[in-house]
Formats: C-alpha cells, structure tokens, sequence
C-alpha cells in the first residue's frame, strides 16, 4: 500500500477583534434572555399546575412539579456558565487567539510523513475571514 487517507481533525482558532467580543457577548446575553424566558414559562406551568391539581392525584402532581423544578435548576446552572462565559469573555485582550472549534478533513498519507505535522493543523480566523493556515 503506497497510502491512505486519514480523516484529521482541523483546530479552529479565532483572533479577537472588538468585532468579535461584540459577537460574543451579543450571543451570550441572548442566549441567557432566551433562558429566563423558559424559566418564566416553567414557572407558569407550575402555576397552572398547582391550580389545576385534584386531591386524588397528589402523588403524580408532586412528582410532576419535582420534574419541572429540576428542569428550573438545569436553566439556572446553564445561566451561571453562561455569565462566567461574558465575563471571560469580557477579559479577553485584543489579538489573543481563542478556540472555536474542530473540523475534520481528509489528508492522504504515506510512509514517511510526520504526525504531528498531519495532525497539528490550524486556521486562524479574523472577523469571519481565514487569515492563516497552520501545520
């Protein structure tokens, strides 16, 4: 066998820009309004479940509200990361280089050839744009 094709993962880094923090926090700050809005509807639920309860089915009703505050919790949680994230994300200093991700790619091996530099590979993205590309 002379080669192969490998599927290898691509590190996708960006440089942060203003135009990126902007994105960023724009992105978190919706994502934690689109939180508190399904908290206000779990809430509401719950509300509407309590007023709707008959004595006979106690049981499945607590059982029921236990579900739906678990669901509240797991939002909360979510809520914190998401404002440790702004945070962090507010300290980044212009120029750094985050990572945003992994792509896989195709890449022909043979004997030979090095590893790491078929496995090390990197874009480094600008505002959207590929700036460079690295082995």
């Amino acid at each position: 066998m002379e080669s192969i094709t490998l599927q290898c993962p691509i590190t996708i880094k960006a440089k942060v820009t203003e135009k990126f923090k902007t994105n960023m926090l724009h992105n978190l700050t919706r994502e934690i309004e689109k939180t508190d809005a399904e908290v206000s509807r779990i809430e509401k639920d719950m509300k509407k479940v309590l007023s709707e309860q008959s004595t006979d089915d106690v049981q499945r009703v607590s059982i029921l509200l236990q579900r739906m505050e678990e669901e509240k919790q797991k939002r909360a949680s979510y809520k914190e990361d998401l404002k440790r994230k702004i945070s962090a994300t507010e300290d980044l200093e212009l120029g750094a280089e985050v990572i945003q991700g992994t792509l896989q790619r195709l890449v022909e091996v043979k004997v030979g050839d090095t590893m790491p530099e078929i496995m090390n590979t990197e874009l480094l993205v600008e505002d959207g744009k590929i700036i460079e590309m690295r082995d």
